[in-house]
């Protein structure tokens, strides 16, 4: 039994002399003298150098592990800084005696104080293609063996991979974009897992600060913040994470003006993540994305909530979000006081492959507005987007949505006014326009039909054709108050009337007149209205059409036409705001009109009566009234015909001169006003002076010529008028006029337009009243005397004397 005793003895002295040889090597063995072939090794691989400043460490029992510090790889040929990666420290173990029994157990990775610097150019090369091309070459080289040992024949189980964990410290990236002049830098980052092995659930932290540069935009700085639980099945390629948390703080420096929020908060929340990598298929459960922001573009602060579940099958770009609702309540949007809360539910389905989408089940509310529709979209596999489906905005009032915004609604006439509003119609979205047609809108007992909306994406031209049936405007006009009702009856307020209303109405004049200039400018519009009919107060205009352009500062009133007041208006105009002083002009003719309910509704006038026919073209330019006045040019032409002007009585003026003239007293009537059959007449327009030297007017009883200017600007009137009586057998006392027959009359009406002067030159009168008479009594005592005998011939020699 000596023998099984000195085996016995052998077999330990054997041992502890491997025991001894491998603490002999490792208490003599220096890693450090390798590290020049390490590093050759790395430079053959990858083409870069590599350096290890700091000592290499190596650790057999009971991990086998290396560990340094300092190491730097240097980068591409061509790239700034020279090293793209910097490390403090790296630390790598694997456990001894698990590799016996076939399981790879590694400790925590250990990846301290990193700097990586990524860069692309201008070219667009990146500083890591190098690198995928070394990696592509050497998978071409290979012989296809696989990485991995699989037992034969079943004998034996494969190989475990468990992870003790990652522990990333302090770590950097920066990444440069020279192609889009961007800098991203991710500071600060901390990544701790827990044990990563097949199928086990693991913690996963993550930290990090980061910084964002842009051109001609401020920097954005914040956080990142995520956390979640994890298992992995790297047979199977399955992941599933649970209670995923990822916040994310951004913001800029105050006081910078910029289009970006100043602070934006992200709240992210999935309840579940099943990602199954080899099926390229992912279902995300109990997603809850909060979303908060101050100094959101207009908005003052910004708060919402969106909740969906994500359905994915990215190998046949299949996407669906079979529930998706968002939230939100909106602060500070302009003409808003208060917050607008809306909310959205959607059920969408995308095949993208197929390039199309649908958007199911769709409403939007913000009480009391409720809309629905459904909107399918084609072309997202080429980029021209294509969209089409029906929308519904259901009845609401108007005067509750106002209420709940904090908005004034205006007084109306009717308190009925403004309290329905709906709106039907087809979506019609291509890559150049998005339109909505078969558009019906409802107001009230109002309706318009047709289409509008954006007819050319490219130059953002608004556009509409709607039309309409009967519409009455009198519910939403401004409340008549008393003071109005006492000024009508009045006849008007008098400008002059007192020291305070002068002094305002010259205010008024000189007042700069606000227009929206740069809106104007950058408006683009073609919209045109048809009605049946319009009715405004006391007036009715049927078919009433109305059409203005907009395009680079013009914007023109290309027609404008209705029957009204008995008669035809057609008109156009325009406005310029191209320049720094605004330009206006307006063309038009209204034929056969009754004038005083046109002079009522337009100028509230109503001296004049009768029918007539009025031509215009003027321009103008200023930014004030009283510059509109003095820059008035153009032409104008009047044919008015059986009516009557109110307040001035030339019949009364005649049988006072006379009166006059034989020492007589004429009592004023109870109304001045002058009847005509006609007067026609046509004006020049020259710096806001109204010349006309052709009116020619007539009566029964009269005829009237007349000339003279009319001043605007400075409200003056220097006009002569002469006026013959032709007939005293009929019309407004013509019988007392007998003396004045044939007797040409001047008359001249002169002074302020709210006080002018109307005055006859009697002295001329009466030696035109004498040298009548002298003539009709020599005509007639030639008449008795000569009686057939030359008597004409006569009574041409006598008025080669003036008689």
């Amino acid at each position: 039994m000596k023998w099984i005793k000195r085996i016995g003895l052998l077999i330990v002295a054997i041992v502890m002399v491997a025991i001894l040889a491998i603490v002999a090597f490792a208490l003599t063995f220096d890693p450090n003298d390798y590290k020049p072939q390490i590093a050759a090794q790395v430079e053959k691989q990858t083409g870069r150098s590599i350096q290890f400043n700091g000592d290499l460490s190596v650790t057999i029992f009971p991990w086998l592990g290396a560990a340094t510090e300092d190491v730097v790889l240097a980068n591409a040929e061509g790239f700034e800084p020279e090293a793209m990666v910097e490390i403090k420290r790296l630390e790598a173990q694997a456990a001894l005696l698990p590799l016996l029994r076939g399981e790879f157990e590694i400790g925590t990775l250990l990846l301290e104080d990193a700097q990586i610097h990524l860069t692309r150019h201008e070219d667009g090369r990146n500083n890591w293609d190098d690198l995928l091309e070394r990696s592509a070459e050497s998978a071409e080289a290979s012989t296809g063996e696989p990485d991995t040992v699989e037992p034969q024949d079943g004998d034996g189980p494969a190989m475990v991979l468990t992870v003790g964990g990652v522990d990333i410290r302090n770590a950097t990236l920066h990444w440069r974009d020279e192609q889009a002049d961007q800098q991203l830098t991710i500071d600060g980052l901390d990544l701790t897992t827990g044990e990563l092995a097949d199928g086990a659930q693991t913690d996963i932290e993550l930290v990090s600060g980061f910084r964002l540069a842009m051109p001609d935009m401020p920097v954005l700085s914040g956080s990142v913040d995520l956390s979640t639980r994890a298992q992995l099945w790297l047979d199977r390629q399955d992941m599933l994470f649970e209670g995923i948390e990822l916040n994310l703080v951004a913001s800029h420096e105050e006081g910078i003006e910029a289009g970006l929020p100043e602070r934006i908060e992200a709240m992210l929340q999935v309840e579940k993540a099943d990602v199954r990598l080899a099926k390229s298929q992912a279902r995300l459960d109990g997603v809850v994305l909060d979303l908060n922001g101050k100094g959101v573009g207009p908005l003052t602060y910004l708060e919402s909530r969106l909740e969906t579940v994500l359905e994915a099958d990215w190998s046949a770009e299949r996407y669906q979000l079979p529930r998706l609702s968002l939230s939100a309540d909106l602060k500070g949007l302009p003409e808003v006081d208060g917050t607008l809360s809306v909310s959205a539910s959607a059920m969408v389905d995308a095949d993208l492959a197929a390039g199309t989408a649908s958007i199911s089940d769709l409403v939007l509310a913000s009480d009391p507005v409720r809309a629905s529709g459904q909107v399918d979209v084609g072309g997202l596999d080429s980029g021209e987007l294509v969209a089409s489906g029906p929308i519904e905005i259901a009845a609401f009032d108007p005067r509750e949505l106002a209420d709940r915004l904090g908005m004034t609604v205006p007084e109306m006439r009717s308190d009925e006014a403004l309290r329905a509003f709906a709106l039907t119609g087809q979506i019609d979205v291509t890559p150049a326009r998005a339109m909505l047609n078969e558009l019906r809108i409802t107001l009230d007992d109002n309706e318009l039909t047709g289409r509008a909306g954006i007819d050319n994406l490219e130059t953002g031209r608004l556009f509409a054709r709607l039309q309409g049936g009967d519409l009455n405007a009198n519910p939403y006009l401004a409340p008549t108050t008393q003071d109005d009702k006492g000024d009508k009856d009045a006849g008007g307020s008098s400008e002059s009337g007192n020291g305070g209303s002068a002094q305002s109405v010259a205010a008024a004049r000189s007042a700069e007149i606000e227009l929206p200039v740069e809106t104007l400018r950058g408006l683009n519009l073609d919209a045109r209205l048809q009605l049946a009919s319009l009715r405004y107060e006391d007036y009715r205009l049927t078919s009433p059409v109305v059409h203005v352009t907009a395009a680079g500062g013009r914007v023109q009133l290309a027609e404008l036409t209705a029957n009204a007041f008995d008669g035809a208006i057609n008109a156009s105009g325009g406005l310029d705001v191209r320049g720094e002083v605004p330009s206006y002009a307006g063309k038009g003719r209204v034929q056969g009109v009754s004038l005083q309910p046109l002079l009522t509704a337009v100028m509230d006038e109503d001296r004049l009566l009768g029918k007539g026919d009025v031509a215009f073209d003027v321009t103008t330019q200023g930014k004030r009234v009283d510059q509109l006045k003095s820059g008035l040019d153009g032409t104008a032409d009047f044919a008015l015909r059986d009516g009557k002007v109110k307040g001035f009585d030339i019949g009364y003026l005649l049988r006072r001169a006379q009166a006059r003239l034989e020492g007589q007293t004429e009592p004023e009537p109870e109304e001045l006003s002058t009847d005509f059959t006609a007067i026609t007449g046509t004006a020049a327009i020259r710096n806001g002076v109204v010349r006309n030297d052709d009116l020619a007017g007539s009566s029964p009883l009269l005829r009237v010529a007349g000339e003279g200017q009319v001043d605007l600007p400075r409200e003056e009137i220097d006009y002569g008028l002469t006026v013959t009586v032709v007939n005293t057998a009929t019309g407004q006392g013509g019988k007392d006029l007998e003396r004045l027959k044939q007797v040409p009359v001047p008359i001249r009406i002169k002074g302020t337009f709210s006080d002018p002067s109307i005055s006859l030159d009697l002295e001329s009168l009466a030696k035109e009243a004498v040298k009548s008479e002298v003539k009709e009594r020599v005509e007639e005592e030639i008449d008795k005397r000569l009686k057939d005998k030359g008597g004409d011939a006569v009574k041409e020699l006598i008025k080669g004397f003036g008689l």
